[in-house]
């Protein structure tokens, strides 16, 4: 006689993550349109209406994974800030964890769909502008501290010094993930080392 299976008992909070972590495993091999709740459910191995419990709909899932984008982005660039207390990193270390969250993960195309489509995380505006203002603080300090120039950077400078960078690297970002395989192809660069090369060439100008 076959056993049936064991049905497996999850919190609603580690429900939400296998379901995020299975729509982020779709996004990555398949963008934004590979976002399909059934395709998802089946993935994490729960069941459509589970999908909808949690999320209300497609749209729903898609801005919580957006939500969950920036916020993993902005943990780990700040994890990078604390880790260089003096200067900013010779490494690019910044700017390498903007781009590999947002472009080679498939979130620009995501980020793009929801700017696009004017959905917001539930927490709204506000939490968004609070992440980004952690990420801003971090910076500034980095540049008052360790901007190596005979004259110190004033906080004020270096806090619109700080905007700036995070606009043009997430804007760089954001565009080499929609579209840079194809205008690079376009333009003769092709495979990981240009896209490498190309990363290199922008830190140099960007944190310099």
């Amino acid at each position: 006689m076959e056993k049936t299976k064991k049905r497996v008992r999850r919190s609603p909070e580690e429900a939400k993550a296998l379901i995020l972590d299975s729509a982020a495993q779709r996004l990555k091999e398949a963008g934004p349109e590979g976002l399909q709740l059934a395709e998802i459910a089946a993935l994490a191995g729960i069941a459509h209406s589970t999908v909808l419990h949690h999320f209300g709909s497609a749209e729903g899932l898609k801005a919580a994974l957006a939500k969950k984008m920036v916020e993993k982005l902005l943990s780990d660039i700040l994890a990078v800030l604390a880790e260089h207390e003096n200067a900013i990193p010779d490494d690019h270390a910044i700017l390498f964890r903007v781009f590999q969250v947002l472009s080679d993960d498939g979130n620009a195309r995501l980020l793009a769909w929801n700017m696009l489509k004017g959905i917001e995380p539930e927490e709204g505006r506000e939490m968004m502008e609070g992440l980004f203002a952690d990420l801003i603080r971090g910076i500034t300090d980095v540049l008052v501290r360790g901007s190596g120039v005979e004259v110190p950077l004033s906080p004020e400078v270096a806090d619109k010094q700080a905007r700036y960078i995070i606009l043009l690297a997430a804007l760089t970002a954001v565009g080499d993930g929609v579209a840079g395989p194809y205008i690079s192809g376009l333009l003769g660069l092709k495979g990981d080392a240009a896209t490498s090369e190309f990363r290199d060439w922008f830190a140099d100008r960007l944190l310099s």
